[in-house]
Formats: C-alpha cells, structure tokens, sequence
C-alpha cells in the first residue's frame, strides 16, 4: 500500500546518555592526548638536556686542557731549578745564580716570583722588588701554610697550592718542590709564586670563546667525580669537572654564557591545542552521528505519521513519480475508483481516464516547479467504466521546488459539489428569468411617473417612488450580474476578442461614471495616457472598468479624487485604479474574488452592492488572458490592477 516505513523511535533517556558518552569519551581522549603531549615533552626534554651536557663537557674538557698545559708549561722550569740545585750539592752562589732565575722568570709568563728556602727560610727571592715582605720568612712561623710544607717535605714530592691571598698582595698559586741532595739529606724548598689572577684571565678568555662561563674552586675531596652535571630540570644547565696537578684538587664548573631555552611553553601550547582539536573534532563527530541518528528517528516518526495521515485521509491521496506513475494509494483512493492498490500501483494515472487532459498531466507534473498549488478537472474511470469527475491539486515532496522528486497528490470527489452547483446555477437562472421581466415591467413605468409623465407627482408621494425606483434598479443590476456569472460559469458568453486602442476604451468608462462618482462627491482622474494596444472585448472590458471605477467611488471619502494610470511591465501592461479609501481588511482579502464576498464591517455593508462585481471581472479578465490582483493597506487606501498582454505593434490596424 506504501512506501514508508515505520521505526519505534529511541527514548530520550538513551539520546541523552549518548550525548553524555561522547562528550566524556571526548574529555576522555583529550587528558589522553594531554597525556602523551606531556610524555613526548618530558622526553624532549631529556635529549636535549643530554645533548647540551655534552656539549658542555666537549667545551669544559678543552678549557680544562688549556689550563693544565699553561701550569705545566710554567712550573716545569721549577723542576729545572731543583735539578740544578741538587747537582751543585746545595751549594749556591749567588752570582751564578741570579742569571738562572732571571731567566726562568722570563720564561715562565705566569710566574710572579721564585723564592728559595734552604732549612725551610726564605733567603733567595727574584724579583726582590715588590717581594721584600717575603725575604727572610721561616715556613715553621706560618701558621697556615707549615702544614702543607710538612706533607710535601714528608711525600718528597711537588705540590701545588692555592689559590692563596698573598703577602705582596693579590692572588696566587704556590708550587712548593722539596729538594734532596744526592745523600737523600733535605736542602730545602723551592716556592714559585704564580699570578693565579692573570692565569685565570687567560683561561677564562679562552672558555669566552667558547661560550662558556667558568669558575675554578678549589676541593680537597679526592673521591669526587670526575664530572658532574646538573639535574635534566635545572634552570641553567651546567657540568664540573675534577682538575688535579700536582697534588691539587679543583673543580672546573662550566655554563652556557647564553643559556638557551627549550621552547616547552609553545610546544606545550601547541600540544595541546593539537589535543584539544583532536579530542574537539572527534566530540563534534560523535555529536553530529548522534544527531544524524535522532534525525534519523525523527524522520521516521514524521514517516510515520504521515503515512498514518496518508491512509486515514478522507480523500483520496496518491504518490506520484514525475511520470506520473503510481507509487503510493491510500484506502479512500482505492474504494474511490473500486480497484486494489495490487492493480493501480506502478500504471500511470493517465491510464485510469478517458480524459484528454489526463494525457497532459504527465507533462504537468514534470513542469509544475514552482507553480505548486495548481489544480486539474478531469474525469476518472472506476473498474466499472464510470466516469467520476474529480479536482487534483499536487505537491512536491522534495524541499527544493526547482527540483522536485516525487509529487502527492489530492484527488477529491467533486461530483456532489458540481450537483450542488448545477442546482444553485439552475435555481439562479430560474429566479433570474422569472424575476426579470416584472421587475423591468416595475421599473419601467416609475421612470415614466418620476419624469413627471403622469402629471406632477406630490411631494409626499414623490420621495417614496423615487426610493421604490432605486431599489429596482438594484434588484435589476442584481439579477442582470448573477445572469452573467451563471453565463460566464457556464461558458456560454461569447468574447469578440479585437486588437484596439486602449486609451479610448478608458476615456469612454471614465466619463460613463463620472456621474455615479458624483453622487459620492468623488471625482475621476487619468494620470497621463496610454498609447498601447490590447487585444480585447470592449464590451467586457468596459464592465471590468465600471466595476472597479464604481467601486473606488463609493468607498472613497468626500471630496477626495480616484485616479487612473497604466504601466508597462515587459510584455504586460497593467491598468490600476486607486481610492483614498479605508482599505481592504486584511481578514477579508482572501476572499475579496469569490462570489458574494463582502467585509463584514457594518459600514461596508452600507454601501450596497451584490457581491459579484469583483467575481465576474476576474472571470472577464482571465478569459481574456490576463490576471487581476490588488495592493490595499488599511486605512491608506486600496488599488486594484489588472494586467494584460501588450498587442505587438506590427499586429495593430
């Protein structure tokens, strides 16, 4: 019987926690992701800490490698010394001597100066000047630097101490070498100062190269490392190094001068706004699958509901493929025409009428588009060969109307309508023909006594003819309007369609109701002239014009003027009538065409009029190929058009 299926929808219960679980599956898979940004930081981290304490060490080992070669380049000529020594037995003199020690001076670049200490007292010192404070000092007497003396004459080897504060000022290393003679008898102490300030200038220049910057403590601790680094989260990466000479112990302590930062807090960002994104668009897909499933269920409803509404409809209702060929029929359709659904789905509607205007409704539908609300009058035929008369309106199905899919349409059983209208238009008629010839006979003869035919008429008596004469007049107008409606109706008025002028036509209706309109104090007005043709029915085209130009008088105000003008609107050329009135209510305006359609408002009703002046000029218009319409505004007046088509010139006489 129909197409459509019916689905039981979900609860809402369960929409509602599948919201929930993608939406938390979202957040889920967001800390997730946040997770693993974190891990592949702290990882990143790591290799570049890695990366720069290599660095650091590669640099600090070369710094280091400077500084050792300096002190050995320098304190080797101490060596010298003490070999020299030894080989003259401890016996020194002093002119010999002096040569020496100038010349170890000068070779040494650091070496600020040589003392010597036989018996552990200072009796040598070059250069004397500047060191005078130091000639003559006894190791035993100082206090601090005895001990150190005792551990190097003890070990019989060098050593190298400091830095120290010295007594001639400043800052310096001290290498102390014991001297034995041949006999392993104790000599005494050879002391080279060196300036520690200028050597640690030199080595520091070199780790500037370097970009390092350095420091140079000194430490007793043996059992240290040879290196140490700092922590992977330290804020200034740094290494230190162990540098042992000769019995001393330091601490090389290495840093970047220009400490170059990890870019964590963009990565981090960036990590996470990827995360969010990630976890963001995974949300919005399982949103969208979840809505696309609700509007799923909810399609399936309306589906349901519609075809409910399908099969319960009163009338007969069919769906129809742009072929117009049956896909859908409901119950109502079927007793309508006595056939099984089995037997009309899939035949063409055309199939089912003798009708020649059933031939054209193929070609209809496919180009109805935007014309959806049309209407059809054919004949159908019921299994019996019955004709059944039946009005057909259609719509499309598809939301956009340039491009229908399939078409429903509404079959409705118009015969008891048309037996209805038959016995109104026959009754009309009949009241009509009977009424007319009376009242002509009534109304003919109150003219004459109203002239003054009969004599004077009294004034007493002379106000009542001349109401019974009004109201004749407008049982005749009455009668003489539903005779033309039931004419046009029945396609029984002629139309001597004729190319003219249609300027004529217009200055002929304004002066044949110019008169009427003067009854109302109104005047009537042409804006400009109008030099087109129109191919039409003078006859009807002046009752057209009589109709909306009476109209606009009587519900126009006192005074007040109707105006008259045309316009050409492409291939149409449109004719408007326009009052001062008080407008069309807009409750009212749907129905203003219909036959005996009047507002309901008590001063309109006041006005007179049957109803139908306004049916039949739009029945008068469209048989002459045009259309009739209005624009009104409460209480801003009202103005009724009618269009029709422009006569091409080369067709005028």
């Amino acid at each position: 019987m129909s197409p459509f299926s019916s689905q039981q929808p979900a609860p809402h219960s369960r929409r509602t926690l599948s919201r929930v679980l993608s939406w938390g599956l979202s957040l889920g898979l967001l800390l997730l992701l946040g997770l693993s940004v974190e891990l592949l930081l702290q990882q990143y981290r790591l290799r570049q800490h890695e990366a720069i304490q290599q660095r650091l060490t590669a640099r600090a080992g070369e710094v280091r490698a400077v500084l050792l070669s300096e002190l050995s380049s320098t304190l080797h000529l101490a060596t010298g010394l003490a070999s020299y020594i030894t080989a003259k037995q401890g016996q020194l003199d002093e002119a010999e001597l002096q040569p020496w020690l100038q010349g170890l001076l000068r070779q040494g670049r650091y070496i600020r100066n040589i003392g010597l200490a036989p018996d552990n007292r200072i009796s040598y010192i070059y250069p004397l000047a500047g060191n005078e404070a130091a000639l003559g000092l006894y190791y035993p007497d100082m206090v601090e630097q005895w001990p150190a003396v005792q551990r190097i004459i003890a070990n019989r080897s060098p050593m190298l101490d400091g830095p120290l504060q010295l007594v001639q000022g400043g800052n310096g290393l001290i290498y102390r070498v014991p001297v034995f003679l041949d006999d392993q008898r104790y000599w005494g102490m050879i002391s080279t100062v060196i300036d520690y300030d200028q050597l640690y200038a030199q080595v520091e220049q070199v780790a500037r190269r370097r970009d390092l910057s350095i420091q140079l403590n000194r430490r007793d601790d043996e059992t240290a490392a040879d290196l140490l680094t700092s922590a992977p989260d330290s804020a200034t990466p740094s290494v230190s190094l162990r540098v042992r000479f000769a019995g001393a112990h330091w601490r090389l302590e290495a840093s970047e001068r220009l400490a170059h930062e990890l870019p964590l807090g963009w990565l981090r960002l960036l990590g996470w706004s990827l995360a969010l994104a990630v976890a963001t668009l995974i949300g919005l897909t399982l949103h969208a699958q979840n809505r696309q499933a609700a509007l799923l269920l909810a399609l399936n409803r309306s589906q349901r509901q519609f075809h409910q509404a399908f099969e319960m409809a009163p009338q007969g209702l069919a769906l129809l493929d742009l072929k117009g060929r049956l896909l859908a029929v409901n119950q109502t359709l079927c007793q309508l025409l006595q056939r099984s659904s089995h037997a009309l789905l899939g035949q063409p509607l055309s199939r089912f009428s003798d009708d020649p205007l059933s031939v054209r409704l193929d070609g209809d539908l496919a180009e109805l588009g935007a014309e959806q609300g049309r209407t059809w009058q054919l004949s159908l035929l019921d299994a019996q060969g019955q004709h059944i008369d039946v009005e057909l309106s259609a719509a499309a199905l598809s939301a956009d109307p340039s491009a229908p899919g399939n078409w429903i349409v509404h079959i409705q059983d118009i015969r008891e309508r048309q037996r209805l209208q038959r016995l109104q238009n026959e009754f009309v008629s009949t009241v009509s023909h009977e009424l007319r010839t009376p009242l002509t006979a009534i109304s003919g003869p109150l003219e004459l006594i109203n002239a003054g035919a009969l004599g004077e008429v009294p004034e007493s008596l002379r106000q009542m003819l001349q109401i019974a004469q009004h109201n004749s007049h407008r049982l005749i107008m009455l009668i003489n309007d539903l005779l033309d409606i039931g004419k046009l109706e029945a396609g029984k008025i002629v139309f001597d369609l004729q190319p003219q002028a249609l300027q004529p036509l217009i200055e002929q209706a304004l002066r044949s109701n110019r008169a009427y309109a003067a009854e109302y104090a109104v005047t009537l007005s042409q804006t400009g002239t109008c030099a087109d043709w129109v191919n039409v029915d003078g006859q009807r085209l002046q009752q057209v014009l009589a109709n909306l130009l009476s109209n606009a008088a009587k519900f126009s105000p006192r005074g007040s003027d109707v105006e008259l003008y045309t316009e050409r609107l492409g291939a149409q050329l449109r004719l408007s009538v326009r009052d001062r009135g008080p407008g069309i209510p807009l409750a009212f305006q749907g129905r203003i065409f219909q036959k005996f359609a009047q507002a309901d408002a008590s001063n309109t009703r006041q006005k007179g009029g049957t109803g139908l002046g306004l049916a039949i000029s739009k029945e008068l218009i469209e048989r002459m190929h045009g259309c009739i319409g209005f624009d009104s505004q409460e209480d801003q007046g009202t103005t009724f058009w009618f269009e029709l088509p422009l006569q091409p010139t080369e067709t005028q006489p």
